[in-house]
């Protein structure tokens, strides 16, 4: 490798660091933030369904945490199960989640993903399941779209952990996936 290669490769990164440290600093300014989401929820047994999804966060002033409520609907519908078997696991294929997390942003406007740990509710047709969330995730400022960087991007992957019985039987752990991509307003 060639002095010159060497040099345009700092340089690059450098400007590289440059742009994301501005976004991050840009960014903590802001103290809310608001988002809507799509993307496939994929339920434990029953395959995946589209999902969608409404997130409200609060930035603490001075720290990379962030507080995390969210409420999601979304479908319960099985073609694997609706071919099988003619029974109805619940009474209805409707889903609503509800999600109260504290999330870790270790680079605001780096690479590397946010980590999200909380609690929250899913509602699968008329029964109500206390669950466990954890997750990762990264809001991907705009710059220059309605002001300075006061518009994003955001995916999130979400894993709901609850115990579940299903036709008497014996309670075990479900895990329940997210994965939406959405816009997001701060303020």
């Amino acid at each position: 490798m060639t002095t010159t290669s060497i040099l345009r490769r700092t340089a690059l990164l450098a400007a590289l660091a440059a742009v994301l440290a501005g976004s991050a600093r840009a960014q903590a300014r802001f103290e809310q933030s608001l988002s809507i989401s799509g993307g496939l929820y994929a339920a434990s047994g029953f395959g995946n369904n589209f999902y969608t999804s409404a997130r409200y966060d609060y930035f603490i002033p001075g720290t990379r945490w962030f507080i995390d409520g969210s409420l999601g609907v979304g479908s319960l519908t099985s073609n694997v199960i609706g071919s099988v078997t003619k029974a109805q696991i619940f009474t209805s294929n409707n889903l609503v989640t509800y999600e109260f997390a504290a999330a870790f942003d270790y680079a605001p406007g780096g690479a590397m993903p946010f980590l999200l740990f909380g609690v929250g509710g899913v509602r699968e047709g008329e029964e109500t399941h206390f669950a466990a969330v954890i997750g990762i995730g990264k809001r991907i400022p705009l710059p220059g779209l309605l002001g300075s960087n006061a518009l994003g991007f955001r995916y999130d992957i979400r894993d709901q952990i609850f115990s579940q019985v299903i036709n008497n039987s014996n309670p075990f752990v479900v895990h329940n996936i997210t994965a939406t991509l959405g816009l997001q307003i701060y303020f």
